[in-house]
């Protein structure tokens, strides 16, 4: 019993210590931020018209998703990323206020479409969840760090493809948060 105490408390030091830290609150009242050189969207720019295949292997269009509903866009670097999950994992509070926005929630990797299958059923439907093995749209985005690994980026997209505000950062321990993303979807999506 005491083997089993001491490997659960290991386990929650663990996890705790890899919790995603939320991005200061001025973030939040201001329309972007980047500190990736290479980042190529600006405010007010439309998503592309880029296709990827998500955990299905159906293809999906990012400007015809846009056409269709806003999109709240997370790019990460996997699912062997805990900050990446632990972000993912503080959306599930707001699915209730992305729905009210009619928002989709899009979350972009270089993990196989397998992966994501997986990575699909721990998080449900509301999740869609694209795969970019290659980088090719990360890089086409100006989010690729090395060979196999993106910036982490959150964008948010208008219907109709206008990208109205994005927190891109080299640090892949701070990202928006769940909660956070409440307040900007309240100030851009009224």
């Amino acid at each position: 019993m005491k083997n089993k105490f001491l490997w659960a408390m290991a386990l929650s030091f663990v996890v705790s210590a890899c919790s995603v830290a939320s991005i200061e609150d001025r973030y939040l009242t201001k329309d972007v931020y980047n500190d990736v050189n290479d980042f190529t969207l600006q405010q007010g720019d439309n998503i592309p018209s880029v296709a990827l295949a998500d955990s299905q292997g159906a293809k999906h269009n990012l400007r015809t998703l846009a056409g269709e509903q806003n999109l709240l866009i997370v790019f990460y670097r996997g699912d062997w990323c805990p900050f990446c999950i632990n972000q993912l994992e503080s959306f599930e509070a707001v699915l209730p206020e992305l729905d009210k926005h009619n928002t989709q929630l899009v979350a972009i990797s270089p993990d196989s479409v397998a992966t994501n299958k997986n990575t699909q059923r721990q998080f449900g439907q509301n999740y869609l969840f694209l795969s970019d093995e290659n980088l090719a749209v990360i890089d086409m985005f100006g989010l690729k760090k090395d060979e196999t690994t993106p910036h982490p980026a959150t964008l948010l997209v208008k219907k109709g493809g206008e990208v109205v505000w994005f927190y891109v950062s080299k640090d892949y321990k701070t990202r928006p948060a769940g909660t956070q993303m409440k307040q900007v979807l309240t100030r851009y999506l009224k």
